[in-house]
């Protein structure tokens, strides 16, 4: 299992174990109020929400996309010890 780092949390960056990047959706999903049922839903909206932070456009056609958009703008990093 690897480490990442979410850096979107208003309370700090929300840490998170899964076996690949894509785990990002149930970590965030976890800690998000009312988070929508369908999954491409919830994908578009956590794009919103990066677009809206960062101020840079993010994809939500794909997981891969959206996840490769994240590391791009630093909201997604892999934690190393």
């Amino acid at each position: 299992m690897a480490k990442y780092r979410l850096n979107m949390a208003l309370d700090g960056p929300l840490e998170f174990e899964s076996a690949g990047p894509d785990g990002v959706f149930d970590a965030w999903r976890a800690v998000y109020r009312s988070p929508p049922a369908e999954h491409d839903r919830w994908r578009r909206r956590c794009a919103s929400m990066v677009c809206d932070r960062y101020g840079q456009p993010v994809r939500f056609d794909s997981d891969e996309a959206f996840i490769a958009d994240l590391f791009r703008h630093g909201a997604l990093e892999e934690v190393h010890a």
